[in-house]
């Protein structure tokens, strides 16, 4: 017995490996300890596995259920019965006496012999029943009912692709952040290992009697600071993982990293007009306001006349579960019409224009934002492109600063305070430039989010 337990868990951590196995592959490549990712390939995972997404397909087949459904309204109802009914009613007991055609004159007769028309006793009748409703005319209930269901159903694979656009989104929004955590460590590690240097030119020139202990002191201290951004920048590396493992729905105790071939990459763009009413949720708000016009006509439908046919074949029998002693059939026609029904239908009336208009109206707001928001993401990556130029001029003006100022430092020609200044304006020149990039990156994605359209002019200018 404890073999065979085992043995099922050995199988099932088999398994578990395969599957995690399989998923890593769609991620990455591991290496060690490291899950090195893509961005490519975190989109794809995120398309795949994101738990979001399967829940908004989940609900694309819920209202295509709903829209098939709506077919009820011209197809016929067909159903099937089988009751068994016993009972001492004097009435009841007649009554199926007639359904099996077992009714005789005795039956009627006057007393003492006609005692079994008011005292049957315990009487047993079983049907058998084949039934059929057929819809003719409901006021047009059916024709707009269907075709709101169809603009929901059509609305709901809007939403899902929009779903989808946020979760890609998201998933570049996320290796971006990895990839600027990871450039922002590196940049701390040059700054580390020239805090480094500072510090052991400063005890040298200590030693040597050039400069008093407060330079050596200044240079640890800076060395200090710099160490614990740099543990801030690491945990920033390991919390970016970790969305990512959220968005990709990846389960596994590695830390992520980006790809060695992944870099921060900024274009000269043009922009073209933007997109923003075609946007997905735009369509799928269109298509919710036409669904909302439809229901109003189903809700004056309810208030016209309605006509339907229905027909049905019942076997009776006095013994016999489903039974055919005798057979009986029945046709009806049927014209309704509810002149007034304590103010239901017009009350429904009223809410159904009402949520037409708040349908409307969300429709108008909703494409404005989109333009907005469009226009807006355009307007910001123009200017992150700018700022990556400019932070490209900084960073080049801050390393050949520093470069003279180093040089100054050992010929004694400047203090420690003004190298440390020196090499902390240089390292945010590097943040700077670091943060740009990602800027520019996000930016093209947040401007084909938004329904804008960026492509490339020029070369990278990275």
């Amino acid at each position: 017995m404890q073999f065979k337990l085992l043995l099922s868990v050995a199988v099932f951590l088999l398994l578990s490996v395969t599957v995690n196995a399989a998923a890593l592959d769609q991620l990455g490549t591991v290496s060690n300890d490291t899950l090195f990712v893509s961005r490519d390939n975190v989109v794809v995972s995120a398309l795949k596995h994101n738990e979001m997404l399967s829940a908004s397909s989940s609900m694309v087949d819920a209202a295509n259920a709903d829209a098939l459904g709506a077919w009820r309204g011209f197809l016929p109802r067909v159903s099937l019965g089988g009751y068994q009914m016993r009972s001492n009613d004097a009435l009841y007991g007649f009554g199926f006496k007639l359904n099996q055609r077992r009714a005789t004159p005795a039956d009627m007769s006057t007393p003492p012999y006609g005692t079994t028309l008011n005292f049957p006793g315990i009487t047993e009748n079983n049907i058998a029943q084949v039934k059929l409703l057929m819809p003719v005319f409901n006021g047009g209930m059916a024709v707009y009912g269907k075709k709101a269901a169809n603009n929901m159903a059509l609305s709901a694979k809007m939403d899902h692709k929009r779903a989808e656009e946020t979760v890609e989104y998201h998933a570049v929004q996320a290796y971006e952040g990895l990839l600027l955590a990871s450039a922002y460590e590196t940049v701390m590690l040059v700054a580390l290992d020239a805090a480094d240097g500072h510090v052991r030119q400063a005890q040298a020139m200590f030693d040597a009697e050039m400069v008093t202990e407060s330079d050596l002191l200044q240079a640890k201290v800076y060395r200090s600071g710099i160490h614990q951004q740099l543990i801030e920048t690491r945990n920033m590396v390991r919390t970016s993982g970790e969305y990512i493992k959220l968005l990709t729905a990846t389960d596994v105790q590695l830390v992520i990293a980006p790809a060695g071939n992944d870099k921060i990459e900024v274009t000269r763009l043009a922009f073209g007009t933007t997109g923003a009413t075609t946007r997905s949720d735009i369509e799928s708000g269109k298509l919710k306001s036409t669904a909302a016009s439809n229901m109003v006509k189903v809700a004056r439908g309810s208030m016209l006349p309605h006509l339907n046919m229905s027909a049905e074949k019942n076997w009776y029998s006095s013994e016999d579960f489903l039974g055919d002693d005798a057979d009986a059939w029945t046709v009806g026609v049927y014209a309704t019409w509810d002149i007034f029904s304590g103010f239901e239908n017009i009350g429904a009336m009223k809410k159904a224009r009402a949520q037409s208009r708040a349908a409307n109206y969300m429709l108008d707001f909703e494409t404005r934002k989109a333009t907005v928001e469009a226009t807006q993401a355009k307007l910001e990556l123009e200017a992150a492109i700018d700022k990556y130029s400019v932070a490209s001029d900084a960073v080049t003006a801050a390393r050949e600063g520093l470069r003279i100022v180093t040089n100054q430092y050992r010929e004694g020609l400047a203090s420690m305070v003004d190298l440390l200044d020196v090499q902390a304006a240089s390292t945010m020149a590097e943040g700077n430039l670091v943060q740009a990039g990602f800027d520019v990156s996000t930016g093209v994605a947040k401007l084909r989010f938004a329904g804008g359209t960026a492509y490339c002019t020029g070369s990278d200018t990275e």
